[in-house]
């Protein structure tokens, strides 16, 4: 750190490299008129050291550095060819150093540095007012700057304070060239969508919705089919119920064919599956007579058979015995058996009837009705 040159050699230094390269016609004295003298260069505020500067003092001493920056000089009244001479240039405030301050300087510290290098230089340098251009200096070549937090040479702080001047200026155009190209992007429209990708979408949407749909229509058919069935089963069997039972049975009258056709002491069986009735031909009670007598038991209803051997009714079941006439005499059998109702039609038929029945206990079997005399 001691080896290192400090703030005010820096500056001496380039002080006496702008005195140098100054051309030769400022110098020289104008032949109409003298130039005027230039104004004595204000002492420097002096610094203190020895203690860190407080931002007061840091102020102080970069407005002391600005403030002893010469003037411009003023034209000359005789002629305009005539520069005049530059003005002495005022002493460099003493801006601390590092070793002097025994740290590194900080941010603000530089940019009072800097600031006071920017102002005494750019005076020096000034041409008179009038003068011919000097040659034009080759440009400096662009560095790279440190990064600000690191900068200790005030130069690359002037250098950065210029730069920082000059990029606001470049702004406007590049926000005027920015402002159509965010009009076009905000103006852009999306992509039409594909109407054909969209319908192909759609349709498989349908599809699936209909292909998952259809186990759920099943199910709700085949319960409302099986509802709507059980409804007409129950309406049936209600109408039903309010209307009584009625049997179809066979009329109640027959024709068995003429008196003539029938044998004395026959016994027909032809009747009696189909409408249970014999049709007999035999004397009873010293008459000759046709008779039709029921094929059911007066005991329990069993259908007796006739045995022409015996010349008698043999009911299976419990051994009831009849006579060829009707009249029981062996068994439980109660009672004789029961006549059908006998009359000759108009064609000469014999006609039974077996809604109306005759019985023997009754005295029913001497009705002309029970029987056809031979």
């Amino acid at each position: 750190m001691a080896d290192r040159p400090n703030v005010k050699d820096i500056l001496a230094k380039a002080r006496a490299g702008q005195a140098a390269s100054a051309p030769a016609g400022e110098q020289a004295p104008a032949q109409a008129s003298a130039p005027a003298p230039a104004a004595p260069a204000q002492p420097a505020a002096p610094v203190p050291t020895g203690r860190p500067l407080t931002l007061k003092e840091k102020l102080a001493a970069a407005k002391a550095t600005t403030a002893a920056a010469p003037a411009p000089p003023a034209a000359p009244a005789a002629t305009a060819a005539a520069p005049a001479p530059a003005a002495k240039a005022a002493p460099a405030v003493k801006v601390p150093t590092p070793a002097e301050l025994g740290r590194p300087l900080t941010l603000k510290e530089k940019l009072a540095a800097a600031k006071a290098t920017a102002g005494a230089a750019p005076a020096a340098a000034a041409p008179a007012a009038g003068a011919a251009p000097a040659a034009a200096k080759p440009a400096a070549a662009a560095r790279e700057l440190p990064p600000l937090a690191e900068m200790k040479d005030p130069k690359d702080l002037a250098e950065a304070l210029r730069q920082t001047a000059a990029k606001p200026a470049a702004k406007p155009a590049a926000s005027k060239s920015a402002a159509p190209a965010a009009k076009k992007e905000a103006l852009t429209l999306p992509p039409r969508p594909n109407k054909n990708a969209a319908m192909a979408a759609l349709q498989g949407t349908r599809r699936r919705f209909m292909i998952g749909t259809i186990p759920t229509v099943a199910w709700v058919i085949l319960a409302w089919t099986t509802f709507t069935a059980a409804l007409v089963a129950f309406s049936a069997m209600l109408g039903r119920f309010f209307f009584p039972n009625v049997l179809a049975e066979p009329p109640s009258t027959i024709k068995v064919g003429p008196v003539s056709q029938f044998e004395p002491g026959e016994v027909n069986e032809r009747w009696k599956a189909e409408w249970g009735f014999w049709i007999v031909r035999s004397v009873y009670n010293g008459q000759d007579m046709l008779y039709a007598l029921s094929t059911v038991c007066t005991h329990l209803g069993c259908p007796p058979n006739w045995l022409a051997g015996e010349q008698k009714f043999k009911c299976p079941c419990h051994g009831s015995g009849f006579y060829v006439s009707g009249v029981n005499f062996e068994g439980p059998a109660p009672r004789p058996l029961e006549r059908y109702k006998l009359s000759v039609g108009d064609d000469g038929q014999i006609v039974v009837d077996k809604a109306q029945k005759y019985q023997e206990e009754l005295g029913q079997w001497t009705d002309p009705d029970s029987f056809i005399p031979v």
